[in-house]
C-alpha cells in the first residue's frame, strides 16, 4: 500500500513553462502536456526537444497538487532560438 502524498506548508516544486503567452491559472493546477513540465519528483536537470525557432521558456513553482503559490513564485521569462 502507498501512502499519499501529504501537504507540506511553505513547500512545492517547479513547473517548466514552455512557449505560453498568458500566465497560467492561479487557482487551478497546472496541466501535464508539452507546455508544462512538472519537477515534482525533486530532478536537478532535464533535457526537452525543441524545434528549430524561437521558444520561450519560464519557472513557476507549485504545491503538491501542482497550484501556483500565491502569492506566485515565478521566474522572469527567457526566450531562445533552436538551430
Amino acid at each position: 500500500m502507498h501512502a499519499r502524498p501529504r501537504d507540506k506548508p511553505k513547500t512545492g516544486h517547479h513547473h517548466l513553462l514552455i512557449d505560453l503567452s498568458a500566465q497560467p491559472a492561479p487557482d487551478r493546477p497546472l496541466p501535464a502536456d508539452a507546455h508544462h513540465k512538472h519537477f515534482g519528483g525533486g530532478q536537478t536537470e532535464t533535457s526537452i526537444e525543441l524545434s528549430a525557432g524561437r521558444h520561450t521558456l519560464q519557472l513557476i513553482m507549485g504545491d503538491m497538487n501542482h497550484i501556483p503559490h500565491d502569492p506566485p513564485i515565478i521566474s522572469e521569462k527567457i526566450t531562445i532560438h533552436v538551430k
